[in-house]
């Protein structure tokens, strides 16, 4: 009994710890753009987003951006500064 016990709150820090993650990820995604927009590109909401190891590479870190809504889409690419903000954006093409 004290098994199922220790599990089930196991299971629920889990279960919260994804869910505290998971917001995290969704105010990114919203703080990015919103920072799309502010800038005079489209973006309702974004859809994937990645580090493009390539061009990292050779300087700043550039995050590859999709912004999708299931009627338009869009591809952006921002250049980051050291304390990670955004330098610079860019439509990708």
């Amino acid at each position: 009994m004290k098994f199922i016990f220790a599990a089930l709150v196991a299971f629920f820090c889990i279960a919260n710890l994804a869910e505290a993650q998971t917001m995290e990820k969704n105010m990114l995604e919203r703080r990015t753009a919103r920072a799309i927009r502010n800038a005079g590109y489209w973006c309702d909401q974004v859809s994937n987003a990645y580090i493009d190891k390539v061009l990292s590479s050779m300087g700043p870190t550039v995050v590859r951006v999709t912004c999708d809504d299931k009627t338009r889409f869009e591809q952006y690419k921002l250049t980051m500064t050291k304390d990670n903000k955004i330098a610079k954006i860019e439509v990708w093409k």
